[in-house]
């Protein structure tokens, strides 16, 4: 476990990219047999291949990156907008929004797409930083709480497509996660600068950050059924 890109792989593969294969298995668990195959594959490589990209974007840019004079700022304002510009882009493919169970091809794109993004975060961490179990620990449940996040806002943006207002909604998600980069930003401060000289601040900001986002993943049962058109040829129930 020397290699940093080894624990990398490791904790990443085991926190991001296996929670959302086995997030979106549930979530389709009932309906996969209505579901067309290809689009579902799909639906999940470009979410991997959208939040690889937003993801790079950032790294470039040093938009994730910590200053002494601004702090983590770029991050709080700036890469809300990035990641949901391109979140949009993907549930905005015809591909999928105009499909009987869109709610279901964007859960996976949402939820891939979070766990891609993620995964390069925490590459990058163990690169600039030397972690503790307690850091790798802080991370990887705010990696995991931004995969639930990312994954219900898929589904709200594909539920406001339909109904033609699909912008309006991805801004407004923007906004709150715009406060959940706050609470994240917190966190890494004492983990990475020990700004705080407490663990109290990481934890109850990561506190905050997945309640909100396990709010709005289960809020998945409510969209996957507005977004079901029971006048289809091949209506998609759900249970």
């Amino acid at each position: 476990m020397d290699s940093i890109i080894f624990q990398g792989n490791v904790i990443g593969m085991l926190a991001y990219i296996v929670s959302a294969m086995l997030l979106f298995s549930w979530i389709i668990k009932d309906v996969e047999q209505k579901l067309v195959e290809r689009k579902l594959y799909v639906a999940c490589g470009l979410g991997v291949v959208l939040g690889t990209g937003s993801d790079i974007i950032m790294i470039l840019g040093g938009i994730n990156g910590y200053s002494e004079n601004t702090g983590y700022a770029s991050k709080i304002l700036v890469s809300p907008i990035i990641l949901f510009i391109f979140l949009f882009i993907g549930v905005n493919r015809k591909t999928f929004k105009e499909e009987n169970g869109a709610s279901y091809y964007s859960a996976g794109l949402g939820l891939f797409y979070g766990g891609a993004g993620e995964f390069w975060k925490l590459l990058v961490a163990e690169e600039v930083h030397n972690l503790s179990t307690f850091d790798y620990f802080i991370i990887s449940a705010f990696g995991f709480s931004t995969v639930l996040f990312l994954g219900g806002a898929a589904m709200w943006i594909s539920y406001g497509i339909k109904r033609g207002e699909g912008a309006r909604i991805a801004s407004r998600f923007t906004i709150l996660y715009l406060i959940l980069a706050f609470l994240n930003a917190l966190a890494l401060e004492e983990i990475h600068y020990g700004i705080y000289e407490t663990v109290i601040v990481p934890l109850i900001s990561l506190l905050g950050f997945f309640v909100i986002s396990l709010a709005v993943f289960t809020s998945k049962d409510w969209i996957r059924k507005k977004t079901i058109n029971p006048e289809s040829d091949n209506p998609i129930r759900d249970p």
